[in-house]
């Protein structure tokens, strides 16, 4: 799990505090599960330095302060005005408030688009990844992260499926990735986060089960990352 998505991601009428959201991350769990995902993402993301990155869902920006340290320009984008209000704190990128429906930018803005833990929580992730793909120049990338709720950590976590606002997520398979992604360019899916919660020496043994689980059985990481190589030709006539 990235983080806590937000009420207005998840469609329910459960209302995220953001300093709470934002302190979840130096939990056990919250702190190695973000750094786990950070390498996936910065793994698809490639060498960014000079380009121009957008964070959709950026949350309260800690991964875009990582993103404005590596790339030429970063924009980081959310719904929630007071998830916005912290990032503003440690960040110095622009941020604006919208939403993945109906991303507020130009055709062909960004050289990547990133959106971690948005799709699974919003009414029409076909919809959102058209609007990555959009805003994304052509020959550019996207890069989806969403939570498989089949792995260890949704196994072990399940009981907060029932509850807001869990109950409302619409989680992607590795196939429902796959196929969101084809008609936009070429695909790559890669796996992380291996266990089911913070266990004892995670931060230990943790990075070290990561290879091995991406290996032996891709489906079984908790976060999955799709990498959308746009086509030259995608937003032509």
């Amino acid at each position: 799990m990235d983080s806590l998505p937000t009420a207005e991601q998840a469609g329910s009428t459960w209302v995220a505090d953001a300093e709470r959201y934002d302190h979840w991350f130096e939990s056990p769990w919250g702190s190695y599960a973000f750094a786990t995902e950070r390498q996936a993402i910065l793994a698809a993301a490639g060498n960014l330095a000079g380009k121009t990155v957008a964070d959709i869902g950026c949350g309260t920006g800690r991964f875009t302060t990582d993103l404005e340290r590596r790339a030429g320009r970063v924009v980081g984008l959310d719904p929630d005005p007071s998830m916005l209000a912290v990032a503003a704190r440690r960040t110095a990128a622009p941020l604006i408030v919208g939403d993945g429906h109906r991303l507020p930018f130009g055709d062909d803005r960004f050289d990547v688009t990133i959106a971690i833990t948005v799709c699974e929580f919003t009414t029409d992730s076909e919809v959102v990844i058209a609007e990555l793909v959009r805003v994304t120049r052509p020959g550019g990338r996207v890069i989806v992260g969403a939570l498989n709720r089949h792995s260890p950590w949704g196994i072990a976590n399940r009981h907060q499926f029932d509850q807001p606002p869990w109950d409302t997520a619409r989680f992607l398979t590795r196939a429902d990735l796959r196929r969101l992604g084809r008609p936009h360019g070429t695909v790559h899916l890669q796996a992380a986060l291996y266990p089911p919660r913070a266990l004892p020496l995670i931060s230990a043994w943790g990075p070290v089960l990561e290879p091995i689980g991406r290996l032996v059985a891709p489906g079984a990481g908790a976060f999955n990352v799709l990498t959308i190589d746009i086509h030259d030709q995608e937003h032509c006539p």
